[in-house]
């Protein structure tokens, strides 16, 4: 019996340092290499995949390899989450082409009745659509290409691809390839195309086709191969189309530097641009550090780095290309640290993480897809406050009902939890709509009504659960959370009421009142609650608009 984590053939990550966490397969236990002294051993022998170089663990320790998860495997083994796996490397019960997604979506409520929303509405917001702008003509990059978001598999749509193969061409040819009459769609390919990925020269437009003159390339080899994908979501609500991907592989041959470019000149740029753009990044870290230490306020840390981030942002504006796309997950990264401090940022941290996305390197997509994990938990998040917030609103419009609904799918989305909500807020929020409800319901049908009785015995487990969670943070004392305080007082009074026989229009009139009170110290941002969220400091369509499109 081994008294290893993993077994041989097992699939693991390893940690490779600087190159980040490699998929890979257990292919030897107590590895032992010939020129080791005695009794010297490494719990496993790896087999990379990618590359297939074995490499030892030195250690069977979680610092050094892990268990591989389903999205390691899809990071490692398809270059966007609508790319189909082959079919030898799929899961039972995936699907491929032309076939709906693989969750069924019961919950998800898509539509576009409201028109396309503008580049970056936090459409995600609302709970309604797995974490999802509901008019997937909005979604993102990372809405569509990482496998952390998987907005198409999550809401169950159908992926169509169509795959073209360019053959080879040259440095100077001209590239002419024109809307193809079997491709499924009406256009929309510019919602997210890997633009990056085309050689210098040619142009993708809308309706899948491309053109131009194949110019040098200074940031590839002499010879190189084009994965281009696109995506359009026009058609996301036709059965017989769906979500289409498609896909042009061609070979660039005699990509040598022409006559007058200086490559040395070149290398020494983009040294230059590195060395600054490494200089922003250990600033960033240094701030950081500085905050986890508590030797720096919120404030001072969120202004610092958003200088440094604006500093990093506009070196890569001017070499978009530098190191394979490497630095746009820094940037990208950096900005969830500031989102933490409740700094309105995941769009920037979405924006810049799916612009990395696009490039064609796997370790690029693979540092990207590392931030993405969190940036989509935020997500949730973020749809879990301010569905609360849609909520509260709704209690101080007297929508009791409508508002209890609201606040449940709200704690549904992180389990009570949201962006600065820590404190079972959710929970009490909605146990006091439940409580007007069932009140309500008893002082119109009766005390011997079921459904009363049930929205009521609801609304203490809500409260229960509440307080619960704000005793394990033992933030507020023994008092506890003040609403919860005044809501179980109030619970106890109604009770006491309703066994007496006595009329509750009054309690039901003042309990109203004063969840109204709270609510508005909910909504204003006011203590024990948080503060309201912070306004975006740069428009979102400026920010598409600045990001690098075609190579010129």
């Amino acid at each position: 019996m081994s008294d290893l984590r993993f077994e041989l053939g097992d699939a693991v990550m390893c940690n490779m340092g600087p190159s980040g966490w490699k998929l890979g397969r257990v292919i030897a236990l107590h590895y032992r290499e010939d020129h080791w002294p005695a009794g010297k051993s490494a719990p496993y022998q790896v087999a990379l995949e990618g590359d297939h170089s074995l490499i030892y663990v030195p250690e069977d320790d979680a610092r050094f390899c892990r268990e591989a998860t389903a999205e390691d495997v899809r990071i490692a083994r398809r270059t966007d989450a609508l790319a189909a796996l082959p079919p030898d490397q799929m899961g039972a019960g995936a699907k491929q082409d032309s076939e709906p997604g693989t969750q069924a979506a019961a919950d998800s409520q898509l539509g576009c009745a409201g028109g396309v929303t503008e580049a970056g509405s936090p459409g995600y917001r609302d709970g309604r659509c797995q974490g999802c702008d509901c008019c997937p003509r909005s979604w993102s990059c990372v809405g569509l290409y990482s496998e952390h978001y998987r907005c198409v598999e999550r809401n169950g749509l159908r992926v169509t691809r169509h795959a073209v193969d360019l053959g080879t061409v040259r440095v100077g040819d001209s590239l002419h390839h024109p809307a193809d009459e079997a491709l499924p769609g009406n256009g929309g390919f510019l919602q997210c195309p890997t633009l990056v990925r085309l050689p210098p020269g040619v142009r993708f437009s809308d309706d899948g086709s491309l053109a131009g003159e194949v110019r040098f390339d200074p940031h590839r080899d002499a010879t190189y191969a084009v994965e281009f994908v696109a995506v359009s979501t026009v058609d996301w609500d036709d059965a017989e189309v769906g979500v289409v991907r498609l896909e042009i592989a061609f070979v660039v041959e005699g990509n040598e530097p022409p006559a007058g470019f200086d490559v040395d000149a070149f290398l020494q740029e983009q040294d230059r641009a590195r060395a600054t753009a490494d200089d922003a990044v250990r600033r960033l870290g240094d701030t950081w550090e500085l905050w986890e230490r508590d030797e720096l306020g919120n404030r001072d840390t969120c202004d610092r780095m958003l200088a440094e981030l604006r500093r990093l942002r506009e070196l890569l504006e001017v070499h978009p290309r530098l190191d394979g796309g490497r630095w746009w997950t820094r940037l990208g990264g950096f900005h969830m640290n500031v989102h933490k401090l409740l700094e309105n940022t995941l769009f920037e941290c979405e924006l810049y993480l799916g612009h990395a996305l696009t490039f064609g390197d796997a370790e690029v997509r693979w540092l990207a897809e590392q931030n993405l994990d969190g940036c989509y938990q935020k997500r949730l998040l973020e749809a879990a406050r301010f569905t609360w917030i849609d909520g509260c609103e709704q209690m101080m419009r007297g929508e009791w009902e409508t508002a209890a609904e609201t606040l449940r799918l709200a704690a549904a989305k992180k389990d009570g939890w949201g962006w600065a909500v820590n404190f079972g807020d959710i929970w009490f929020s909605e146990s006091a709509a439940r409580l007007v409800h069932g009140a309500e319901l008893a002082a119109r049908n009766g005390t011997e009504d079921g459904d009363a009785a049930e929205w009521i015995a609801e609304a203490a487990r809500l409260l229960e659960r509440g307080v619960s969670r704000t005793d394990e943070a033992g933030y507020f004392g023994p008092e506890g959370h003040p609403w919860a305080a005044e809501i179980g007082a109030a619970l106890d009074s109604y009770r006491n009421l309703e066994h007496r026989g006595a009329d509750t229009t009054e309690w039901l009139e003042a309990f109203k009142l004063r969840t109204h009170y709270w609510c508005a110290q909910v909504l204003g941002g006011a203590p024990p609650f948080p503060p309201q969220p912070r306004p975006r400091l740069e428009d979102a369509a400026t920010l598409v608009r600045r990001l690098p499109g075609h190579n010129e």
